[in-house]
């Protein structure tokens, strides 16, 4: 394993959320979710790309949200009753993600993970277990920080 794969993993609390879309299974770790939340009405915001569905008003703070499976290069699903958003946060910066499907926390440790080789992809690693594979996404590289 690189050094640098190695400092990706390091920092992972011992517990994912995994959720669906378009089929597939995905994770965050768990000390990255604050709120999971059902669709609220999203303020749609001109000129935003197709993704960024808009902002939230979540507790008086305005949060964007994206559409994963967008995101993602996938197509947009229907919403249908399982359908949420997770907030997720980090440095004080939140941003609302739809999911298809919310599953489950689960533990994990660092040798469930076999670290993504390609550098500034969405997939942090991928957990293997039981013969289905759970792709771990990377935050940072998802909504476009800099790790500090």
């Amino acid at each position: 394993m690189s050094e640098e794969n190695k400092e990706l993993l390091d920092d992972l609390s011992g517990q994912i959320m995994t959720f669906t879309c378009s089929g597939e299974t995905y994770a965050f770790d768990i000390m990255d979710i604050t709120d999971i939340i059902e669709i609220p009405e999203i303020t749609k915001i001109p000129k935003l790309p197709e993704f960024l569905l808009g902002v939230i008003n979540l507790r008086g703070q305005v949060v964007p949200v994206m559409d994963f499976n967008l995101k993602m290069g996938k197509p947009k699903e229907e919403y249908d009753s399982k359908t949420c958003i997770i907030v997720t946060e980090r440095d004080k910066a939140s941003i609302g993600i739809l999911v298809n499907r919310v599953l489950d926390v689960e533990k994990v440790t660092k040798k469930d993970i076999i670290p993504y080789p390609k550098k500034g992809s969405f997939i942090r690693g991928i957990i293997e277990r039981d013969g289905s594979r759970t792709a771990l996404i990377d935050w940072n590289e998802l909504v476009g920080l800099e790790k500090k």
